[in-house]
């Protein structure tokens, strides 16, 4: 018998953001995530402590997902009053900060679809060599200033297994 705990592929990642509408737009318009899970506002007392803010905060949210499967979503968070942002000290990555990833089928249409809905461009594009693999990549902030690393893959290589 094994007792080793059992943990899913990543359900969602939850981004507090400071303008849920904005945010929500960036992630449909940008990056395509155009169906919702879930939306409202949060009222559960306990939702409250697991993200640990008072009581009497508001808390608005809406879930976004690229497709019908029910894993990698993305959750944003509006909370009233504003917890204060995270600090970073550069344009590129910080220590505990998290960075998403993405595929897409044409990396320069999605470059040019993040600065139009109000992402912020940390590298544009490279040609990225790790010994066989020869792939396209940026990084780019969302409008609250989450890092998100794009990859180019063609639509024909999209289901097959990442390169290693």
């Amino acid at each position: 018998m094994n007792d080793t705990p059992q943990v899913s592929r990543l359900v969602r990642t939850a981004i507090f953001v400071s303008d849920l509408e904005r945010s929500v737009r960036f992630y449909r318009e940008a990056l395509g995530y155009r169906e919702v899970y879930a939306s409202g506002v949060l009222e559960h007392k306990a939702g409250h402590a697991l993200i640990g803010v008072p009581e009497d905060s508001v808390i608005r949210y809406e879930i976004v997902k690229a497709d019908e499967i029910n894993f990698g979503m993305v959750g944003l968070f509006e909370v009233e009053p504003s917890p204060p942002p995270v600090r970073r000290e550069n344009q590129g990555a910080n220590l505990g900060e998290g960075c998403m990833v993405f595929f897409a089928t044409d990396i320069r249409a999605v470059r040019d679809r993040i600065v139009e809905f109000g992402g912020e461009i940390v590298c544009e594009p490279q040609l990225l060599v790790v010994h066989t693999l020869r792939q396209l990549e940026m990084t780019c902030r969302d409008p609250d200033g989450m890092m998100i690393n794009i990859i180019d893959r063609p639509a024909e290589n999209w289901n097959a297994n990442v390169a290693r």
